[in-house]
């Protein structure tokens, strides 16, 4: 997929190249920075596309104006790599072929019109691309605010389920310790009770004893009386 710095990458080379025939064309020799439109800088610095990525930029820009390149810059085109053997100077070459689609009736003034219809596409196509990418970049931060609100939303919901749920916790632990301090005190309670109830059985079993051994010695006696 390409990017904003492929588009314009592509579109630089290109536009250098037109610049460069216009010039040659005013007879120009002054080196004035073009003006590029703000919309096809990217704001990403320090990043280097793939060259598959810029490449395949470079095509579509170029189509896209060869498309609407006028039979002056065609023939300008064709004159200028046709001299390319015999004068290798390219500012030699150029004007050579001016001359000569001179006297063919094609003016300076002609190809400069041209190439403007042709810088204008130019212009047109990354004006388009940085539209497309400014859609692009609101529909991602779009998602992305959503994702991070959904997050946020997910995260204090989980936050506070938990926090519930360690208070019904701790509630439950409360209740585990208060029955096991319970069971404690009553098997305090029951342990002292049973050891109650043995001294009260032993002091029972000691009264018995006494009280049986007084009525049998008493009958004994009486039985030996009687006879």
């Amino acid at each position: 997929m390409t990017t904003g710095n492929d588009q314009a990458a592509g579109a630089r080379p290109t536009r250098r190249l037109f610049r460069s025939i216009r010039d040659i064309l005013f007879e120009n020799t002054a080196d004035t920075p073009a003006q590029v439109s703000s919309n096809v800088i990217s704001n990403t610095v320090g990043v280097v596309p793939a060259a598959s990525d810029v490449d395949a930029a470079r095509g579509v820009l170029r189509a896209a104006i060869e498309a609407q390149l006028g039979a002056g810059i065609r023939e300008f085109s064709l004159q200028n790599e046709a001299l390319s053997d015999v004068l290798p100077d390219v500012t030699v070459r150029r004007q050579a072929a001016l001359r000569v689609l001179a006297l063919k009736g094609t003016t300076r003034e002609h190809l400069c019109a041209e190439l403007e219809q042709a810088l204008g596409t130019l212009t047109a196509q990354g004006d388009s691309f940085a539209r497309k990418l400014h859609d692009r970049r609101e529909a991602l931060g779009a998602n992305r605010q959503s994702s991070l609100q959904r997050c946020t939303e997910e995260t204090t919901a989980a936050e506070q389920t938990s926090a519930r749920l360690r208070t019904e916790l701790d509630a439950q632990r409360a209740l585990i310790s208060e029955a096991q301090a319970r069971l404690e005190q009553e098997l305090a309670a029951a342990e002292t009770s049973l050891a109650e109830l043995g001294l009260r059985e032993q002091a029972f079993q000691r009264a018995f004893q006494e009280v049986e051994g007084e009525y049998v010695a008493l009958k004994t006696q009486l039985s030996r009386e009687s006879l």
